[in-house]
């Protein structure tokens, strides 16, 4: 019975972490990936505050952990697959999953409060 819930809980979070990765990849499958790397080195008039500054950090790095993290899910649950039952092997998983959804929830969030300081303390309208 232990066998039997263990291998659902990992099929429900291999579901759910395939899920995640659909929709946050999603929408770069529409259509060709262009980098441009002059946005993320820009460091022209919009950088000459510490708040412009830390918005063009966190932009390029908001940028670049969404195609981080989607790898990171995806070495997961090739983890979960691999385990084969292994209660080292899948906690092994559990835990890179768990810390790329964590990472990914702390980026998204200082993202999200540079924002929210941005517009309710230095463009007030």
């Amino acid at each position: 019975m232990l066998n039997f819930k263990l291998k659902t809980k990992t099929l429900f979070l291999l579901a759910g972490a395939i899920f995640l990765f659909l929709a946050v990849a999603g929408n770069t499958w529409a259509g060709p990936i262009e980098i441009n790397y002059k946005d993320f080195i820009k460091l022209d008039a919009s950088c000459n505050t510490i708040p412009g500054c830390i918005k063009l950090l966190l932009n390029a790095v908001v940028k670049l952990a969404f195609p981080v993290a989607g790898i990171f899910i995806l070495w997961s649950g090739f983890l979960f697959v691999s385990a084969v039952g292994d209660p080292k092997k899948l906690e092994k998983a559990r835990k890179t999953l768990l810390w790329t959804v964590i990472g990914l929830f702390i980026v998204i969030g200082s993202w999200a409060l540079s924002v929210a300081f941005q517009t309710f303390f230095v463009n007030p309208k």
